[in-house]
């Protein structure tokens, strides 16, 4: 199914949900007396992943270890830069870690320290999925390469009957994809789903190689020059973080938008949709694992995702106040909340979606 490019519109909020819902988070800072950026907790937070990150790194330096054991600290490394880039990057895009935006911008560098280009993600997340959520052939987050069948109204090939098991081993390389293919792949194209990206500064593409040549550097030159391995096992650990990092940000991504009850809905022929904005992110959009303070803290909020694509400019810090609110009011105005109690079932959802699209089976009708 290919739809002709036009412009999204929704249609006017035709109850008192989403003017509710606002009254009540405006209330609450209000009562609290708390800022919507970020406190003092996060910025802690903050200085303590980041000495993390860099201690873990230091080890090959300062003690004497096996290959074995660089292998440990990549691995780690891997999983922990992913939790420095949706607990700090993340929010930086939005503007919500720091009321100043010229603060917000320097620590949207994460990225690029971790050899992501954050211009292409601030495009493509900010100005692009948190537009278009879920709709077909405008979503830029949402993989729409013929591999996979994430749409259930996309058309089905022979083999993504298999895609629920094929995507696991696509999944591991989602970050080496991203770093070494995509971030390149953006330069050269006009509109990256709804998000038309002309101009594209000279300026960043100096940037965006300058990056990903000192992220190399650093991860695997410098280390063969500093210590006694050999190269080869640098470039095996680095490799083994690609995949480690892959995987978990493949975890606290899929969970949030692409399971078996999420809906895809599409624009009619003059691009209004079915549902006004507010609606349109609860449908599009799901919770996991909301109780759990661990996950809520690793992943940056993630699993508190709705709120955040209602309020995407409130830091993360204040999410699971905010999710109480969101249920009270949701079930008040019988919108459709969706959450998932733990993260496990999540993910069974998300394979679950490319079973039943890769052998057609019909999702579960929109709600009206």
């Amino acid at each position: 199914m290919t739809h002709q490019f036009r412009n999204i519109t929704f249609p006017p909020e035709n109850d008192g949900f989403f003017k509710e819902l606002r009254e009540e988070v405006n209330a609450y800072f209000k009562n609290s007396e708390k800022s919507i950026y970020g406190n003092a907790s996060m910025y802690l937070k903050i200085a303590g992943l980041l000495m993390v990150y860099i201690f873990v790194f230091l080890i090959p330096f300062i003690f004497s270890v096996e290959p074995f054991h660089v292998f440990l600290c990549y691995s780690f490394l891997g999983i922990w830069g992913v939790f420095l880039g949706v607990n700090v990057g993340h929010d930086a895009a939005h503007n919500s870690l720091f009321k100043t935006k010229k603060y917000n911008q320097w620590f949207m560098y994460i990225f690029d320290f971790l050899g992501l280009s954050s211009f292409n993600w601030k495009n493509r997340h900010v100005s692009g999925h948190h537009i278009y959520s879920n709709i077909m052939e405008y979503d830029p987050d949402i993989q729409q390469s013929a591999v996979v069948k994430i749409f259930p109204q996309d058309k089905t090939r022979s083999f993504h009957k298999f895609q629920w098991i094929y995507m696991l081993l696509i999944y591991a390389i989602f970050i080496p994809r991203w770093i070494f293919y995509r971030d390149f792949k953006d330069i050269f194209f006009t509109r990256i789903g709804g998000f038309y990206n002309r101009p594209y500064p000279i300026f960043e593409i100096i940037k965006m190689l300058a990056f990903k040549v000192f992220y190399i550097f650093y991860m695997v030159i410098t280390p063969f020059w500093l210590t006694e391995q050999t190269i080869v096992v640098f470039i095996a650990a680095f490799l083994l973080l690609m995949v480690c990092s892959s995987l978990t940000i493949i975890v606290i991504l899929l969970t949030t938008h692409m399971l078996e009850d999420s809906h895809f809905p599409d624009p009619d022929e003059n691009g209004l949709m079915p549902y006004s904005w507010s609606k349109h992110q609860v449908l599009t959009t799901s919770d996991y694992a909301t109780e759990s303070g661990i996950i809520t803290h690793l992943f940056g909020g993630f699993n508190h995702h709705v709120i955040h694509h209602l309020f995407q400019h409130i830091c993360h810090i204040h999410y699971p106040e905010l999710t109480l609110i969101l249920k009270k009011v949701a079930q008040k105005y019988n919108v459709q909340y969706q959450s998932r109690k733990y993260i496990l079932p999540a993910m069974y959802s998300h394979f679950k979606l490319l079973y039943n699209n890769g052998l057609n089976i019909k999702q579960r009708p929109l709600v009206k």
